[in-house]
């Protein structure tokens, strides 16, 4: 569950400012970008194909809200939810070996299972997956539920925007086979940046051709991980497959079927991604 008090907030701000200055521009583009789409629909576009205030465009705007909502809180969610090893007790169990436990000069602790050291993030990320560049940040224990549903969101939305704007420019604007020649690069700064409506048009529809086909790919990636119970960094082990059910509340926690609805919804997740091998045990025994 996200609840953020006054002294984790400005924890947060203070982590972001040490992201790489790379890093929080890709970000902040991300960020405007969703926005600017929203606006686009719901003040230009759904207005110039429906009646207001029409059922269909009520639809459409509930629609897009919902999927906004859920991609900006969730991709926030990626931001904001630790999976690091700071402040945390790292308790290791009667069923750990002395062998799969490991030390980390930089953090100056063992490390557990499943727990690797980021260097851009300069801090050991618990059940570590990858670090995300446009978060700015690690996916790890705490956070990769909602770096799927980010995901996912991200396909649908950019999906339907597809379809949308298809509509739209179908009916409404007249492209060109020279306003193909945007994507050429230089042709923007060659011709002025004077672009035509067809011309912007097409750059939203390539943007989200690719937004879909790399968060579909990503998606698809991700998930068969999760379902195999593995993160990036293992490849084809069974240590931790739990069966698909276990498998999938151990990201998405014990209320994993409703999580897509909100990432404010409470899902507590059955381990602490530290443990990793009493668990093991306990799952063998049963």
């Amino acid at each position: 569950m996200i609840m953020m008090t006054l002294d984790q907030f400005w924890k947060f701000l203070n982590t972001v400012r040490k992201k790489s200055f790379t890093e929080i521009i890709l970000c902040l583009f991300f960020l405007v970008l969703i926005l600017a789409y929203y606006c686009v629909n719901v003040f230009h576009i759904l207005p110039c194909m429906y009646q207001l205030p029409s059922v269909l465009y009520l639809t459409h705007m509930l629609s897009l809200t919902f999927m906004v909502f859920n991609l900006l809180a969730n991709f926030l969610a990626v931001m904001y939810a630790d999976s690091s090893v700071i402040g945390r007790l790292l308790t290791i169990s009667k069923y750990t070996s002395k062998e799969d436990i490991t030390y980390c000069y930089v953090c100056q602790c063992d490390v557990p299972l499943r727990c690797w050291h980021c260097d851009k993030c300069n801090v050991c990320i618990l059940t570590r997956d990858h670090h995300c560049t446009f978060s700015t940040t690690c996916v790890g224990h705490y956070n990769r539920r909602y770096f799927l549903w980010f995901l996912l969101y991200l396909s649908v939305a950019s999906f339907y925007e597809i379809i949308l704007i298809s509509y739209y420019t179908y009916y409404k604007v007249t492209i060109k086979f020279s306003d193909l020649m945007v994507l050429v690069p230089f042709q923007s700064v060659l011709t002025g940046f004077h672009l035509t409506a067809g011309e912007i048009f097409v750059v939203l529809l390539t943007l989200n051709f690719i937004a879909v086909t790399i968060s579909s790919l990503l998606l698809i990636y991700h998930l068969d991980k999760v379902c195999k119970g593995l993160v990036c960094h293992e490849k084809q082990e069974s240590n931790y497959d739990f069966g698909l059910m276990r498998n999938l509340e151990t990201v998405f926690g014990e209320k994993w079927y409703i999580t897509w609805i909100s990432p404010f919804i409470e899902s507590k997740l059955p381990y602490n991604g530290i443990d990793w091998q009493s668990h093991v045990n306990q799952y063998k025994t049963k």
